[in-house]
């Protein structure tokens, strides 16, 4: 089995110097000494040499340099190595040291608590390091070219630049979590980490490349969203900027090699997220006075309550997430009941640190809603549970296919006689279709449209079988719909000063019809995904509350 020590040497062997036939591998423990005596530590040797393989990365910093002088001194130096001393000129301390970055993170992901078993991992460290690489690889070159190494110029010069600290950084970092957390590192992971490692006393060195007779950048500052930034200093703009740099012009505005640091990177944030889970239902809303969401214009709340408002606060409290956003197949207006079956609704949990509950947790859930002293009479959920995020598809995509079923209380111009029903339910015994102008009760939020929409079943029946049909109840009736998602119920009622036509007054040949109250009996939906009953919920009254009497009403 190959010691650390063979590693080391078979990682120089290996490196791209070694790999031209004029160069012997002596030259990379040149350059190696090079980069020793100005400051940097033995992992950044690795990586200036074009060193890949991690486990190198790995080992102890002392360790590491001590297999170079071994085999620096093993080539027949007299010479030993110069040892890595203080913080490092080129990685500012970020690779040399970047187990102690960890207790740090482990406290914040202690206090946040995330339910979950790997992470995908990206980190952020200085930016200062982009220059000090480009810089300090100038002095080995110019050293070399002062010894005459004339070959080992051309090949470490042209080749390309220092192999980026990222994802040495990220593999030595991982492996302190890893310890710790027993977080497993995964690219696919649903919790996110990016660390981000700063150095503030270097922190502005790259605005040297404005100082140059033609700035290779353009840095200036401007106002977005009423604050002020500075744009045109982006990694990517510094290292185009770097490549165009010439060295001799570099030598004027800034130091080669770079300056060796005084104090080390520092931890600076880590922000965690965890993508987004989905819980889904079917909720069903007995009151005429709640909203679908909170409704308010120009800060003044149109109703009281809201569905959402029921339920969100305490399923984003049982999942610890940072906020919800509710999404629903359709709406009804607040003075629409929802009944029957219940509406289609998934929340899309934000950051959640408990990403998924148990059935029984569910189930908890459901009943606690189901059971608040405020809202139970008024909105009741049902079939809560976790939906792949795959599966919030079918409620977009029922936007077009879904069908929906109404029952509203209706008011005719002329009497309900036998013949006015009959030439409404002989026309609604078939599928007909109606076209639909925006409605001026929309038209502020609703482009200007012509929609064609498809009425597959329509009936109508006196509100009182019995009635007189010279009383004025006679011109009361109930009327059923089955129609295409997107219909204007009441629109199709009332006409809407002609903008639907035909419509309930047409269809029965009369001057005029109006709709007083509208009830949702059923969304053709499969929903949630999962196969569940779907019979109807009976609707849950307090007959003691003055205003659920007057709710759920029973005139339908």
């Amino acid at each position: 089995m190959a010691t650390p020590l063979d590693q080391v040497r078979q990682a120089l062997l290996d490196s791209r110097l070694s790999k031209d036939t004029q160069v012997s591998f002596g030259n990379s423990l040149s350059i190696i000494r090079i980069l020793l005596d100005n400051g940097c530590c033995a992992r950044c040797c690795l990586r200036y040499l074009g060193c890949t393989d991690f486990r190198l990365y790995a080992l102890d910093e002392t360790d590491l340099f001590t297999y170079f002088d071994t085999l620096y001194t093993e080539k027949g130096n007299m010479e030993s190595l110069t040892p890595p001393n203080g913080i490092c000129t080129a990685c500012l301390g970020a690779i040399q040291y970047a187990d102690s970055f960890v207790d740090d993170v482990c406290e914040r992901l202690a206090k946040e608590d995330y339910k979950a078993d790997s992470v995908c991992l990206t980190c952020t460290l200085p930016v200062s390091i982009l220059s000090r690489d480009h810089l300090m690889k100038v002095h080995v070159l110019n050293t070399l070219a002062a010894q005459n190494e004339v070959d080992l110029v051309r090949i470490w010069g042209g080749d390309k630049d220092v192999r980026d600290p990222k994802d040495f950084f990220k593999y030595l970092f991982g492996l302190g979590l890893t310890k710790k957390t027993h977080l497993m590192l995964d690219s696919d992971a649903p919790l996110r980490m990016n660390v981000v490692v700063g150095h503030e006393p270097t922190s502005k060195e790259h605005l040297f490349l404005t100082e140059l007779k033609e700035p290779l950048l353009n840095v200036r500052t401007m106002r977005q969203k009423k604050i002020r930034v500075t744009v045109g200093d982006s990694r990517s703009c510094i290292v185009e900027a770097l490549k165009k740099l010439d060295s001799n012009e570099a030598k004027e505005v800034t130091a080669i090699p770079p300056v060796r640091p005084t104090e080390k990177a520092k931890f600076h944030t880590v922000d965690l997220l965890h993508v987004s889970s989905h819980v889904g239902g079917r909720y069903l809303k007995f009151s005429r006075e709640y909203s679908q969401t909170p409704w308010a214009i120009k800060g003044q709340k149109l109703a009281e309550h809201s569905v959402s408002d029921c339920f969100e606060d305490l399923i984003r409290k049982y999942h610890r997430a940072d906020s919800t956003k509710f999404v629903t197949a359709g709406r009804e207006d607040a003075n629409v009941r929802m009944l029957g079956t219940g509406r289609p609704f998934y929340l899309e949990i934000i950051n959640p640190r408990t990403p998924r509950l148990t059935d029984a947790e569910y189930k908890a859930m459901e009943d606690e809603i189901n059971s608040n002293p405020i809202h139970k009479d008024n909105v009741q959920v049902r079939h809560l549970g976790f939906i792949n995020p795959a599966d919030t598809s079918i409620i977009k995509e029922g936007e077009e296919t879904k069908t929906k079923r109404y029952r509203a209380l209706v008011w005719l111009s002329e009497p309900l006689t036998d013949d006015l029903i009959e030439r409404i339910n002989r026309i609604g015994s078939q599928e007909f279709t109606i076209q639909q102008k925006t409605p001026v009760r929309v038209f502020q939020r609703r482009s200007a449209a012509i929609r064609p929409k498809i009425i597959h079943t329509s009936t109508i029946a006196r509100l009182n079988p019995n009635v007189d049909l010279s009383s004025p109840e006679a011109c009361y009736g109930v009327l059923k719909l089955h129609t295409q998602a997107g219909t204007y119920i009441k629109e199709y009622v009332h006409g809407d000063l002609g903008r639907t036509l035909p419509n309930l007054a047409s269809v029965g040949e009369i001057h005029s019809a109006d709709l007083l109250e509208l009830d949702v009996m059923d969304v053709d939906l499969v929903w949630p995904p999962v196969a569940v009953e779907t019979e109807a919920v009976p609707m849950v009254i307090d007959e003691s509350n003055e205003n659920n009497k007057r709710a759920h009403t029973n005139v339908l």
